[in-house]
């Protein structure tokens, strides 16, 4: 009896490290093993919808629809081109951005706002967009919950757990809290996807610079993406390296009457 349960506990040992070991390897080459994608497709969904109940979000069809298809352009040329991305935009003032495993994106009036040309708004998007592409929102959860994850029941199971994620989506050691690397990543590859879509890449670096201007004049606008993100300086400094590199492009689009048009329909929307 005593010979068995050294059998069972050594068996426990070897799945236990056959887990860790997955989600070792997710963290370093963000290769998700036992997550299918039809989980993180119904995983986002559930989480979007709580944070449609959570957020106060603009729901003006003019501008929904220009951020839906500029995330369509930018995803087609993305390292996930077969998925549909969905933007929504939160009626707060805040300087920030967030995106959900399944294609959602969530942008803050206050960084749309903010925006002097369109390809400040594209490279934002496309940011959200690698962190989808390259999965890195279910990475987080899988870590935390990998068993649960393995056994495919987490949320589906347990619905107040996806209201739990987007109520402490700032905090700590949750879905947003991504090591710096992978925000680098984004960044660099935010640059890639917008050069392929014809967008001028320099978008992120005039974005950082005016997320920069925002912190030293109202800091507190700034609070929840300095939460998640590293600092805007050290991320410019290596965007700028990255940028040098791209090859030179003609026609690239920084500027549009439609974007224009957007900022004009937002400032009459009550806040």
């Amino acid at each position: 009896m005593k010979k068995n349960r050294q059998v069972w506990l050594l068996w426990v040992g070897v799945i236990v490290l056959v887990l860790l070991a997955c989600a070792g390897g997710q963290r370093k080459k963000n290769t998700l093993t036992f997550v299918s994608f039809d989980e993180e497709m119904r995983l986002g969904q559930q989480l979007a919808s709580q944070a449609h109940s959570q957020f106060r979000l603009i729901r003006n069809q003019q501008i929904i629809a220009f951020l839906d298809s500029l995330a369509g352009e930018l995803g087609r040329v993305s390292d996930w081109d077969g998925l549909t991305y969905r933007v929504y935009l939160v009626n707060e003032p805040d300087f920030n951005h967030f995106s959900l495993p399944g294609g959602y994106i969530f942008l803050f009036r206050g960084l749309l706002e903010q925006c002097t040309s369109l390809e400040q708004v594209a490279a934002v998007i496309a940011h959200e967009i690698a962190h989808i592409a390259h999965r890195h929102a279910v990475g987080r959860l899988s870590e935390k919950y990998a068993f649960a994850f393995a056994a495919q029941s987490i949320v589906g199971d347990n619905p107040e757990i996806a209201a739990q994620i987007i109520g402490s989506l700032y905090s700590s050691g949750t879905i947003l809290d991504y090591p710096p690397e992978w925000e680098y990543l984004a960044d660099e590859k935010a640059l890639e996807y917008a050069w392929k879509a014809d967008y001028h890449p320099v978008g992120l670096v005039n974005l950082l610079e005016q997320a920069i201007h925002v912190q030293l004049t109202s800091i507190e606008k700034t609070d929840l993406l300095n939460r998640t993100h590293p600092s805007a300086t050290n991320r410019l400094k290596r965007i700028r390296m990255h940028l040098a590199l791209i090859p030179s492009k003609g026609d690239l689009r920084g500027q549009s009457p439609e974007f224009i048009e957007v900022q004009k329909v937002l400032l009459n929307i009550p806040r």
